[in-house]
Formats: C-alpha cells, structure tokens, sequence
C-alpha cells in the first residue's frame, strides 16, 4: 500500500479592513483538476511554498487570487534561532482536514484585513466578492451544498459554532 501524505494549504477568512461584517468569497474553477468543486465558493488560498512563511503564504494568495494589495494578515509570529537553523511559530490559526473525501487536504486558515474591490485574477477562482456576514450564513444554511467542503466547514465553524 502506498502512503498517501497531505500537502498543508494556506487561506483566509477575509474581513473587509472597513466594514468587518464583509468576508472575501470566491468560487472554484478548475475544472479539469477538480471537477466536483468547480463553482462551489470557498475562501481565497492556496499552496504553501516551502520556506515560506505563513503571513507571507496568506498574503501572497490573497493578492494573486482577488487583487486586493492592502491584505493585512492577523497572525502572531515568533522567530527562533537555534545552531543556525531558523524556526518560526505563528498563533492564532485554524486547521481544517479532510478526513475523507476526493483528495486529503489540510488547511491552515489564517484571518485577514483587506480593502478595496476585489477581482478574480489567479487561475483556479472566479467570481470574487464580498458578501455580508448574514447574507453568508442565510446562504450556508440553505444551500450548503454550493460551498468547498473544507470552506464550509471552516466558515460554519467560525460564524456558528464560536
């Protein structure tokens, strides 16, 4: 049997910096790769490169999948040095896993500010927007299924849960 790993991801849950209310949405669109998400919403995110940092990761898709260049990520960092080898710890995140679905998946979600008029600009997304927090919700409770497993699950958790 051949081991199968899982490939963090990073994304956000996106406030508008002046209206809070306000989270970034996106739909999925990669058709080819990941039919059965195609058109479903999710958070703007994506790959985490190695020796990235998460801030930077976070930040980076952001920018590349809606536009928006005033991201402000809201994640504490500490840096630590030991023998040469560089270590860094972040806090406040949510981790969201697939424990079984089409593919293991593990995010890593971070929260950030942002403003300005956001625009699909990175393969893999289209149609990003603001949407009211209740509008989301109203949206999460009767149509469920338009939502990324792992999107709604982290949404559904931070807006109804907590």
């Amino acid at each position: 049997m051949v081991e199968q790993l899982v490939l963090t991801n990073v994304y956000a849950l996106v406030r508008d910096r002046h209206n809070p209310s306000r989270i970034l949405l996106q739909q999925r669109w990669k058709p080819e790769s990941d039919p059965a998400n195609s058109g479903r919403w999710e958070l703007p995110g994506g790959k985490w490169r190695a020796f990235e940092s998460l801030a930077a990761c976070a930040e980076r898709e952001v920018e590349e999948e809606t536009g928006l260049r005033e991201v402000e990520v809201q994640v504490s960092q500490t840096d630590h040095e030991l023998l040469g080898d560089k270590v860094q710890v972040s806090d406040a995140i949510q981790l969201v896993q697939m424990l079984q679905g089409p593919y293991p998946s593990l995010l890593a979600i971070v929260d950030v500010l942002a403003s300005g008029l956001p625009h699909s600009t990175g393969d893999g997304s289209r149609e990003v927007q603001w949407l009211d927090q209740e509008t989301l919700i109203e949206m999460m409770q009767n149509e469920p299924q338009t939502f990324t497993a792992l999107s709604f699950a982290a949404l559904r958790h931070r807006l109804l849960v907590q």
